[in-house]
């Protein structure tokens, strides 16, 4: 699932155990760069015992809307810490900050990235040497770079580089899918974004140049980089959530239940 929809599954399949409610007395809203997850979360598959997981989906262009309706300057507002509301003791260096990994999200390449900081680090049991993986940065439609999973600090891992792309724009990702049912490349991870420079430049953000795209990335990896959690699977509140409501493991059947869901098509069998 993308990331709000297992949010808004936790939350509402899990809601007697976190927040001692039913379901049905939750609300949830979505604020997103992205106007495909207004359809996304209308889905049936997405709605259990007549309950949404996500009950609606405004985009950051309607926030910027209803905030100059009501005259609120977001200046003008006293500064507050993001709440954690899966993790009930209060703890200091994560107060609901989340990770670096899970901020970079937003640009493309970043899901990569995030995802081979945890990767390298669960196979082979050592940190990522260099957790910037400069090479899947940027505008360019394609970049691509490999990385070993063997460590030899742990002498750990496997005997293999790690061979992944990632795609800025889906007229890249028709020209790439080409080239490997052509056999003239191979990937073992490739990363899509249709919008230019990822979710920063999604439908439902406002319009911008690439100059302005350029800044909203550099001010993702900025964020990155001053928080003291850069890895996802170290994020305290997400240990929390698998302790409490996710089997305990990466992997497990209550994970998969809750937070993977088979490919939804429509009628002409289309990505939805």
């Amino acid at each position: 699932k993308s990331p709000h929809m297992m949010y808004g599954a936790v939350v509402k399949r899990n809601s007697e155990e976190l927040f001692g409610r039913p379901a049905s007395d939750i609300y949830t809203c979505s604020v997103m760069p992205c106007v495909k997850k207004r359809g996304e979360s209308d889905h049936p598959v997405f709605t259990k015992d007549g309950v949404r997981d996500v009950d609606n989906v405004i985009t950051t262009k309607d926030l910027g809307a209803l905030l100059n309706k009501y005259h609120i300057d977001p200046r003008d507002l006293d500064p507050m810490p993001f709440d954690s509301p899966f993790q009930k003791e209060k703890d200091e260096h994560n107060d609901g900050l989340g990770s670096g990994a899970g901020q970079i999200f937003g640009a493309t390449g970043g899901v990569m990235e995030a995802s081979v900081r945890s990767v390298y680090e669960l196979v082979t049991g050592a940190k990522l040497p260099r957790l910037d993986l400069m090479e899947v940065r940027g505008f360019d439609g394609l970049k691509e770079t490999t990385v070993p999973l063997y460590s030899e600090e742990t002498g750990k891992g496997l005997d293999v580089e790690l061979r992944v792309a990632v795609i800025n724009g889906l007229g890249q990702a028709k020209k790439l899918i080409q080239q490997m049912k052509d056999g003239e490349v191979e990937y073992d991870f490739v990363e899509v974004m249709a919008c230019p420079g990822g979710c920063i430049g999604g439908g439902g953000q406002p319009k911008s140049d690439k100059e302005t795209l350029a800044k909203r990335m550099e001010v993702l990896y900025k964020l990155d980089k001053n928080l003291p959690i850069r890895r996802s699977h170290e994020n305290k509140t997400v240990k929390k959530l698998y302790d409490r409501v996710l089997g305990g493991k990466f992997g497990s059947e209550e994970a998969g239940r809750m937070l993977h869901v088979k490919p939804v098509y429509d009628e002409e069998e289309r990505w939805v």
